[in-house]
């Protein structure tokens, strides 16, 4: 099953692995190919279960053919059928396309042949031209319930944003038949994300206060996660019990421990489980310093005193 992914430019080269990585949580014999801002990946998973997980995909679908000549190969007759349809072209090449006389034109094409209506505004099929410097493909996806935002009623000022939390889950490679760990929950975004996809979850904080914050966060949204009033180390005596581990590392005011910002790394990353899904972020200086060989490194620039780096192993 061949399906596409356009991905947003924010954070592009995280954006496609987190396409890649969800996928592989799901079937580790995936093959894909990145062109620009478009992931191909040829896979047994349904482009839906990426799409509805994926924190920067645009637009998805499935793939069903190539043209180089679109008046001339374009074979409509692949494409799945429907009352309703949408034609919609993406250029991410460097060349000039008139983009609207081609929706137009293909659009026309497509209603004559199949007698489905056209409907700009609420298509029970969309229909794909996407034009790369490499190659032109032909794809269509269906209608899929857009997520539910879990719910925040009780936030920090200090905490990661959802986006951010949510794409760590996705490039932990964890998926629903595994459990997800973070030993520095504070107001539980991450859990939040990971239960939003399905992924049950354990939350540690040695902060009291902030242990029932988040536990009131996940009821709101009717979650079940497993919340520890403990530090970090409470890791060793579970660690049978989880499969990865996922966590924005405290740092500053953020921090209240009496600990250094660098020793409670240091100390943190010396005690972590091996064979574990990892994602791990802090501020660029401390990742400079922790003594590890992530997979993966993304740099997040955040202001020009802060850049944040995710770390995935």
């Amino acid at each position: 099953m061949q399906s596409f992914f356009v991905v947003s430019g924010e954070n592009i080269e995280l954006a496609r692995d987190e396409v890649v990585a969800i996928s592989k949580s799901y079937d580790r014999d995936m093959a894909y190919e990145i062109d620009s801002k478009l992931v191909i990946t040829n896979s047994k998973v349904p482009w839906e279960n990426i799409a509805q997980r994926a924190t920067y995909v645009r637009t998805a679908g499935k793939i069903v053919d190539t043209f180089s000549d679109l008046f001339s190969e374009l074979d409509l007759t692949l494409l799945h059928k429907s009352d309703t349809f949408a034609c919609r072209a993406i250029n991410l090449s460097s060349k000039r396309i008139d983009l609207s006389n081609i929706e137009k034109t293909v659009g026309g094409t497509i209603k004559q042949a199949s007698g489905a209506r056209v409907s700009l505004s609420n298509p029970a099929l969309t229909v794909y031209l996407i034009f790369t410097v490499n190659q032109n493909y032909l794809g269509y996806s269906t209608k899929i319930p857009t997520q539910k935002r879990p719910k925040k009623i009780i936030k920090s000022p200090f905490e990661l944003n959802w986006k951010l939390s949510r794409a760590m889950v996705n490039l932990s490679r964890l998926n629903e038949d595994e459990i997800l760990c973070d030993p520095f929950c504070g107001t539980g975004t991450i859990l939040l994300e990971a239960e939003s996809i399905g992924i049950k979850s354990i939350g540690i904080d040695f902060d009291k206060k902030m242990c029932e914050v988040v536990k009131k966060n996940l009821v709101a949204n009717g979650y079940n996660s497993k919340i520890i009033n403990a530090r970090y180390e409470h890791i060793k005596k579970i660690k049978d019990k989880i499969d990865g581990i996922v966590t924005d590392l405290p740092y500053g005011i953020s921090s209240k421990s009496s600990e250094s910002p660098k020793k409670l790394i240091s100390d943190f990353i010396s005690i972590l489980p091996k064979k574990k899904k990892l994602a791990l972020m802090c501020k660029k200086e401390l990742a400079d310093q922790i003594e590890l060989k992530p997979a993966k490194r993304y740099e997040i620039y955040r202001h020009k005193s802060l850049t944040r780096t995710i770390l995935i192993k």
